[in-house]
């Protein structure tokens, strides 16, 4: 396509604000706790082999995405900066999806078993400022250390000027990674301290047409290409698929059983 048509023209949005809340009904363009309230369950986290299962309420997730969104504004993201997770589909990296995008960022992702070529084939060429990849891997049983392929990762990606550092997340919350050997590489805990204990959300409004997220092509035909998202685009599908679809409503249980190269919330 040459040209790429513009949807409702005038019309500012948010990813982050419309999953994290619900619009009010007496303005839409205000956000509501109703049918997302403070108590009520917002996701469940279970871990391979039924090892940890967990609840995080909409408080919790809110609060969580409201820190680490302060912490990167205070880090320097803005509009448009493009923030990538190498992790597990976890509560952690749902929270990295809400707070880039919250604050207008692209966000990207890919697996921890994918090879670190295949990871820097795809991080070359969306230039990320920062990038957030899990300290350890669990599969069938076992249990990996990430630490060389968070090395490989940062020698990768040395040519790269927009690239600020990479974040570790704690997989293990009683053994985190220690990760200060790795040149530009800080755990987590560190990263939020520039949030000064802050957790308040506010969001970025985009227009309907702006790019927030980028996927890729298999790679099985050479380098992957990248596919970019528009927000509006998304959301909107999101809905579709949602009640049209899936007739789901604020007390509807999903169960997404997938990689977390595929990130959606209804």
């Amino acid at each position: 396509m040459d040209t790429i048509p513009t949807w409702f023209t005038g019309v500012k949005l948010n990813f982050a604000e419309n999953m994290l809340y619900h619009p009010d009904s007496k303005n839409p363009s205000n956000h509501s706790t109703v049918g997302k309230e403070d108590d009520k369950i917002a996701v469940t986290e279970v871990r391979e082999g039924c090892s940890e299962v967990r609840n995080v309420s909409w408080a919790e997730l809110r609060q969580r995405v409201g820190r680490l969104a302060n912490a990167m504004r205070a880090h320097g993201v803005r509009q448009g900066d493009r923030c990538a997770v190498i992790a597990s589909n976890s509560v952690d990296t749902l929270t990295v999806f809400y707070a880039v995008t919250s604050l207008g960022g692209l966000f990207s992702s890919s697996s921890t078993d994918m090879g670190t070529k295949g990871v820097l084939d795809r991080l070359l060429q969306i230039k990320p400022k920062y990038v957030f990849v899990d300290d350890w891997a669990v599969y069938n049983g076992k249990t990996v250390n990430l630490s060389q392929k968070i090395e490989e990762i940062e020698v990768g990606m040395r040519g790269v000027t927009e690239f600020q550092g990479l974040i570790s997340l704690p997989r293990f919350q009683d053994k985190p990674l220690h990760v200060s050997s790795i040149a530009k590489t800080v755990p987590l805990a560190r990263y939020l301290e520039k949030a000064n204990g802050n957790s308040d959300l506010t969001f970025t409004r985009m227009d309907f047409r702006d790019p927030f997220l980028i996927v890729y092509s298999s790679g099985t035909t050479g380098v992957p290409k990248c596919i970019v998202h528009s927000v509006g685009g998304v959301l909107l599908n999101a809905q579709k698929e949602g009640k049209l679809h899936r007739n789901q409503g604020p007390d509807s249980v999903l169960l997404q059983y997938t990689t977390v190269c595929h990130v959606e919330r209804s």
